[in-house]
């Protein structure tokens, strides 16, 4: 991203895992360690079927919108 634009790559990003529900749970936790690894962005996961998880998208959306 700072090839795009410098004031991207400082800005904070958010990636979300998609449809977790379709696979074992240490699977996921897998990914979301290998993913830490490499990015300093926060790893969170989502899946409709846990309406918890909605909630928590929408909150770290707003906080990183605030």
């Amino acid at each position: 991203m700072k090839n795009y634009s410098s004031k991207l790559s400082k800005k904070k990003e958010l990636i979300v895992l998609n449809k977790t529900d379709l696979i074992h749970k240490n699977e996921v936790n897998k990914i979301i360690k290998d993913f830490s690894k490499n990015t300093k962005s926060e790893v969170v996961t989502l899946s409709t079927l846990e309406k918890k998880s909605i909630s928590k998208i929408k909150a770290k959306l707003i906080s990183y919108a605030s």
